[in-house]
């Protein structure tokens, strides 16, 4: 006697539920990356704003410095010179131990967001192509 080669209906059925069911997970899980996604490039663009702030406040710093070294050496008052070279210093120490220190933090927030992005690009990718495999198996099962 000959086998049946078709597969049974509720094979099928059972398949057929299956590989939509893991369509439907893909679909969640890509969406979880694109919103994940979303939130971290909101933390880069922050943590760009920031180095920026800081950047700005460091010209201003030297700025300051340079207009308290033009009064150091035009002055011949000692006290004078002295509140000027302590404001001079003061700009200096905010310089070094401030913003300095701030724009190091985030760039090393930078590096990392830029990981988890790749990481979450991948995701998706991977999201998609499950995707594109799960939907051309639906189709070969209604067939």
């Amino acid at each position: 006697m000959g086998g049946n080669t078709k597969p049974d209906e509720k094979d099928k059925s059972g398949r057929l539920k299956y590989l939509e069911e893991e369509g439907e997970k893909q679909r969640k899980r890509k969406i979880q990356y694109l919103e994940g996604l979303e939130k971290i490039r909101n933390l880069l663009e922050a943590n760009e704003k920031e180095i920026k702030y800081n950047l700005d406040w460091i010209r201003f710093h030297e700025n300051s410095i340079e207009k308290h070294e033009k009064k150091i050496k035009e002055t011949f008052n000692f006290d004078e010179k002295k509140d000027q070279e302590e404001k001079r210093e003061f700009h200096k120490k905010q310089i070094e131990e401030h913003h300095k220190k701030y724009i190091e933090y985030h760039q090393k927030e930078i590096e990392s967001i830029k990981k988890e992005i790749e990481i979450f690009e991948e995701g998706i990718k991977r999201c998609e192509e499950q995707l594109e495999f799960i939907e051309r198996k639906i189709m070969e099962n209604k067939i």
